[in-house]
């Protein structure tokens, strides 16, 4: 339709250009540049696909997830960063992966850590409780031991029973070691990598049924609490009827175990070093240990020390001002001179006194040091003949944080299809805000089982 609008004229593409410039060599060039850079990106992707095949070769072979089919620098470098919290060199860490058994968990085990891991768990601080109640009872395997055999509790400080827990916020890492008996190899295994307890596997029946998350806190779950807060933990332990052992697990399906390279470094008992999750880094924290120790854990018949950072204010010489001190006195020598004026020698003698006194400064050093948390003892599980009326006033005050003695006291054993042994305190005066928690739940009565905080 000649009366119709004329449609607009599209632009001339790059070819007719091209076609227009008469220049087909410049076409050409462009061709061949884009079929070498098709042909060397391809190269490099091939390369790329092969050193991930190669890495997962040696994570199925056993290689604890490293590629031992080698990389860049900047890829080592990286891995060693990664794996400097357990305290292994590389050197020690390449003989872990050479001799290192690779097992796969048991199915259980793996719903477990599954539900674990990907849980929403609020209360992820009853893993301290779990790993500390797993070192109390390897402490009384080796206690009830010695009964029999003094020997095996050993010397020095194998010889201490006892607890302690340690963090590092570069490393990111907690730590928790006790000398107790230990785990061979093969404990390793079984304890380890299957569920022998009832009570997990009464957890995980439930869990099944209703999928409560709190049931985790009700049953508790043993060593594999410990993935409520870290994704990486490395085992080491030693027996006496063993060689000292070390248990890795990256928070997957499987297990590594190896003989320690470094040798007997315990002497006997077991560490568990555990890498923190980014939202677990509170759990770093000296003081949030310290609270979950003694509201859990208190009355562990054991010492737990945690390992606690304090400043102090020291004197050391100072340099600058003895350096100074040194330029001024020769300054000064050499401007006065010997004159026939009477010198007092009394004078002389306290200037020398001041200049042969050393010049010190006040500085900062920040030390490290073991502190007893749970020094209470657990009274209820004794008789209350052999009990002390001062025993029971310091439990009290111990236990409610008050200045004043209670003014009555209930010490009795309870018998029949339970049983139990409890103390009932009455306090000497009423707390100011009781008319106003009468209708909100109490939490004065409190559940200890084998001394742990349930």
């Amino acid at each position: 339709d000649k009366s119709g609008p004329k449609q607009e004229q599209q632009p001339p593409t790059f070819e007719v250009c091209l076609a227009r410039m008469g220049d087909k060599r410049l076409l050409s060039l462009l061709s061949v540049s884009l079929i070498v850079f098709v042909v060397f990106q391809a190269a490099f992707l091939t390369g790329v696909h092969c050193d991930a095949s190669a890495a997962a070769d040696a994570t199925a072979a056993g290689g604890l997830g490293t590629d031992k089919s080698g990389g860049t620098n900047a890829d080592g470098a990286a891995e060693a960063a990664a794996m400097s919290y357990d305290g292994f060199s590389d050197a020690e860490r390449k003989v872990l992966e050479d001799t290192g058994t690779k097992q796969e968990f048991q199915a259980e085990v793996g719903r477990l850590m599954d539900i674990i891991i990907n849980s929403l768990y609020s209360k992820k601080e009853i893993f301290l409780r779990e790993l500390i109640s797993n070192a109390s009872d390897a402490l009384d395997k080796i206690r009830f031991l010695s009964l029999t055999d003094p020997s095996s509790l050993g010397e020095g400080d194998t010889a201490k029973l006892e607890i302690r827990i340690e963090t590092d916020k570069k490393a990111g890492t907690i730590s928790i070691t006790d000398t107790g008996i230990g785990m061979t190899k093969n404990d390793l295994v079984n304890n380890l990598g299957t569920i022998a307890k009832s009570g997990t596997s009464s957890f995980l029946e439930k869990m099944a049924k209703e999928g409560d998350m709190n049931l985790i806190g009700q049953f508790g779950v043993g060593f594999y609490s410990i993935y409520l807060v870290a994704d990486s933990v490395t085992v080491t332990t030693k027996n006496n009827d063993d060689d000292q052992m070390v248990w890795i697990s990256q928070a997957d399906a499987s297990f590594t175990v190896s003989k320690d390279p470094r040798g007997n470094t315990l002497g006997r008992g077991t560490q568990i070093l555990m890498k923190v999750k980014e939202d677990a880094t509170e759990f770093l924290e000296e003081d949030q240990l310290r609270t979950l120790i003694k509201r859990y854990s208190e009355f562990i018949n054991f010492p737990i020390y945690l390992q606690v950072t304090k400043e102090e204010e020291i004197e050391v010489p100072d340099e600058e001002a003895e350096k100074e001190a040194a330029e001024a006195a020769e300054k000064k020598d050499d401007d006065e001179k010997k004159d026939d004026e009477e010198v007092d020698v009394s004078d002389v003698d306290e200037e020398e006194d001041k200049e042969d006194k050393p010049k010190t400064k006040k500085v900062k050093k920040t030390t490290k040091e073991w502190e007893l948390v749970n020094d209470t003892k657990a009274i209820w599980v004794r008789s209350p003949g052999d009990v002390e009326d001062e025993e029971y006033d310091n439990f009290f005050k111990s236990l409610t944080k008050e200045f004043d003695s209670p003014l009555e006291k209930i010490h009795f054993t309870a018998e029949g299809e339970i049983q139990f042994r409890s103390i009932l305190f009455v306090p000497k005066k009423a707390p100011s805000d009781l008319y106003d928690k009468l209708q909100t739940k109490q939490n004065n009565l409190r559940l200890y089982v084998r001394r742990v905080f349930i």
